[in-house]
């Protein structure tokens, strides 16, 4: 009972699909430093309902994809709640991590996650710009991000960032919400999106902060013309793999041995 109450808490609160506006990059990360501010302390709730509750087995592919090994160190760009740095851990309980966020809420929240489970030792807990990463070149052996792409001024900069700051051979992994293009997925992604959120949306007292998720889907390149972002920075053996029908992405490539770091 007191779960189903926190799920149709969270359904009041997802936002209808407004059009916002950003006149400079700067414009977009204050939006949306307010945006993750007002949902931290809901936000692995909200992601669980919003994929139908397989964001666990999503991070769970990602994480597996990086090939990581025992005592390596890895980055989490964009890190939030940690539940990314979790799963990390939890495949490869030898791990370090750097849990890098721009939101002091979220860190917050990935900080007594990371305190419950007792992994605060093993973790880092940074904040800082995914735009500019605060690292020496070639410092981690892998790097991945989960569900923070859309929310980036420059999709291609913090891909670039990724590259810079992980060793040759190390792989960089992205996880994100994608365009399903599998018939029945598509048709009930844009029809939840379309109209049941909107409808939703009208009963929230925190509009504007729900609604940043959709519209950020909208405004996110299909996973296609994100690979070529990923080709064009020399990522080798750059490829992507659609989950759940294409409602998730995820992109991964191998640092090059020879870059212009």
């Amino acid at each position: 009972m007191v779960y189903c109450q926190h799920v149709i808490f969270l359904i009041m609160k997802v936002g209808t699909m407004n059009t916002k506006e950003f006149n400079t990059y700067e414009d977009k990360e204050q939006f949306v430093q307010g945006v993750f501010s007002n949902i931290a302390k809901n936000y692995d709730l909200m992601n669980t309902l919003l994929s139908f509750g397989q964001d666990y087995f999503w991070r769970k592919f990602a994480v597996k994809e990086m090939n990581i090994g025992p005592y390596q160190h890895v980055l989490d760009v964009a890190c939030g709640t940690c539940v990314f740095t979790k799963e990390a851990l939890r495949q490869e309980p030898t791990l370090t991590v750097e849990a890098l966020d721009f939101n002091a809420e979220m860190l917050e929240q990935g900080r007594e996650r990371m305190a419950h489970a007792d992994l605060l030792d093993q973790v880092n807990l940074v904040q800082g710009d995914a735009m500019a990463l605060p690292y020496a070149d070639n410092t981690f052996d892998a790097a991945m991000s989960g569900f923070a792409m859309r929310n980036v001024p420059d999709i291609k900069q913090v891909l670039s960032e990724m590259q810079r700051v992980v060793k040759p051979g190390g792989k960089v992994v992205v996880l994100e919400l994608a365009k399903p293009s599998a018939f029945g997925f598509k048709q009930l992604y844009n029809f939840y999106f379309s109209y049941i959120l909107p409808i939703i949306g009208k009963l929230s007292k925190d509009n504007s902060s729900y609604a940043w998720l959709p519209e950020s889907l909208r405004r996110y390149p299909h996973q296609s013309e994100i690979l070529e972002i990923w080709k064009s920075l020399g990522y080798e053996n750059a490829t992507y793999t659609e989950l759940t029908g294409g409602i998730v992405a995820v992109h991964e490539g191998v640092v090059p041995e020879s870059t212009t770091k």
